[in-house]
């Protein structure tokens, strides 16, 4: 638009077409009828035809020297999630079957004539007594909105000073598959009464086999919303929101006089609601131990993301050592053919632990809960030279929250260990003519390491973080020759090592201009 700016501006039409089962095998449950419905071949969502897509970035150049952009964009995402799409409920075209004791004395089945449980035929009872899915038909796809703000300053004709702020929003992202067929907290006050049992009014509505099956049943399960049901849950909700905000600095200097080098730091907060979508499988049924603590105030689920970085430095290094053609000294006979052309490259990473989960025994089952947390009576946090793997927090900030409490602590209460790593590699070409080379490379690996713990234990535990493959708190180191063979003697520049990735990397950065 003139010398000092530049704008690009963009639009985008984006069509996420609704799921459908190639045979029809679909029933969803329907709240207001309490039935199932069998839509066929129709689809379970219905097609939205307004997802469009615009993007604007622009650059004004405030001196030769200086720069500042900006960008904004908004991204549709899959229906219902980030990766994994909507899909449509299979009960009871796909279902469990269970036999079991009546009366916990004589067996379910004798095994030398089998169980007699035979599976539910497709009709609108066919869930009695079992879990059901449900649809929010009203949700459509998911989306991103990326924005930034940035100045670049030229330090020298290689080197680029820059200060930027960048932040996203996911609006309508998959959560976790949660049961709604749950009591109340107000509902949980009642206490001990709750266990009591009294007679069962779908007794010989509900197949025997079920749970809920027997002459009597708990006084809890009268006073969920679906009391003839287990459990009913939406089906791939996509109700969830992150946001994420950040201010980042960096430094970065072009391959200039045999040295490379780049540094940046990133202050960050990514908040959410759910740190991770539904369940990707193909599901019987609804979940029994889905993370959400309550699905009639998923606003208490809203917390630090379990992908949340708040400080994040990576540096890189990439020198000529002056041995060798070209450089300040050019060495012959035998020391030279040892010594020279290398280079020497380093890549470093320092970022903050991230949010941990702390859980207890789960005892509100009766309830419809999926999880229980404990109460948070004080400050996890304790100082970082009395840490260790097995004493990593707090444990006197956490009790244990009784069966008829959901219990007060937030999702990620505690923060895991940092991760620090560092690599070292020495590099030289050999030319072999024609234009081709030998890259000779030998790497030092992780010699300095910390591992990231993702669970913590809960009440009554010692506080110590334990992780699936790894101790809380690893070193380790490792020698690596490599020979590659290059098809060009141009000189290549390492790129800068990237954050980690996160369950919500793809938010971590924003557009400098539109795309």
């Amino acid at each position: 638009m003139a010398d000092r700016l530049t704008i690009n501006a963009g639009l985008r039409y984006t069509l996420n077409l609704p799921s459908t089962e190639i045979n029809g095998q679909t029933a969803v449950f329907n709240l207001e009828t309490r039935q199932l419905e069998y839509p066929g071949a129709e689809p379970v969502r219905p097609l939205k035809k307004d997802n469009f897509d615009p993007r604007i970035g622009a650059v004004y150049r405030l001196t030769d020297r200086t720069i500042l952009s900006s960008g904004y964009a908004k991204v549709w995402i899959e229906m219902a999630g980030i990766t994994t799409p909507f899909t449509t409920p299979n009960f009871p075209f796909l279902q469990d079957v269970s036999q079991r004791t009546l009366d916990n004395i004589a067996p379910a089945f004798v095994l030398a004539k089998g169980p007699t449980v035979t599976p539910v035929s497709p009709t609108p009872t066919a869930g009695l007594g079992q879990g059901v899915f449900t649809v929010d038909r009203t949700l459509g796809s998911g989306y991103v909105q990326q924005w930034n703000v940035s100045i670049q300053r030229e330090l020298t004709p290689n080197t680029v000073v820059e200060v930027s702020y960048l932040g996203s929003k996911i609006t309508n992202i998959g959560i976790p598959d949660s049961n709604i067929n749950q009591l109340t907290e107000e509902q949980l006050t009642l206490g001990p009464t709750l266990l009591e049992r009294v007679a069962n009014p779908f007794f010989g509505i509900v197949p025997r086999s079920s749970s809920i099956g027997d002459p009597t049943i708990t006084r809890a399960q009268l006073m969920k919303p679906y009391p003839d049901y287990t459990a009913v849950s939406f089906y791939r909700n996509n109700v969830g929101t992150t946001n994420y905000q950040g201010l980042g600095v960096s430094i970065r200097q072009r391959l200039s006089h045999g040295l490379l080098y780049s540094a940046a730091y990133t202050r960050s907060k990514l908040t959410d609601i759910a740190s991770s979508v539904f369940d990707a499988s193909i599901l019987t049924g609804p979940l029994t131990n889905a993370a959400v603590a309550d699905s009639h105030n998923l606003e208490r689920e809203r917390d630090y993301s379990t992908g949340d970085i708040p400080h994040y430095f990576a540096v890189s290094v990439v020198s000529d050592l002056p041995f060798g053609k070209g450089r300040a000294t050019h060495l012959g006979g035998v020391v030279g053919a040892l010594v020279n052309d290398w280079t020497v490259a380093s890549f470093m990473t320092l970022q903050s632990g991230v949010p941990v989960a702390v859980t207890q025994a789960h005892a509100l089952g009766y309830a419809g809960f999926t999880t229980q947390r404990p109460n948070l009576v004080g400050d996890p946090t304790i100082p970082a030279d009395e840490r260790t793997p097995a004493r990593w927090f707090n444990t006197a900030a956490f009790a244990t929250a009784n069966q008829f409490t959901i219990g007060s602590a937030s999702r990620n209460p505690v923060r895991g260990a940092s991760y620090r790593d560092v690599d070292l590699a020495l590099m030289r070409g050999i030319g072999v003519g024609g234009g081709r080379e030998f890259e000779l490379r030998v790497r030092g690996l992780q010699p300095a390491e910390h591992r990231q713990c993702r669970r913590a234990g809960g009440a009554g535990r010692t506080g110590e973080l334990r992780d699936d493959h790894v101790g809380a708190r690893s070193t380790r180191g490792a020698i690596r020759g490599e020979v590659l063979v290059l098809n060009s003697k141009t000189p290549r520049e390492p790129q800068t090592p990237a954050a980690p990735a996160p369950a919500r990397q793809h938010l971590r950065r924003a557009p400098s201009t539109a795309p």
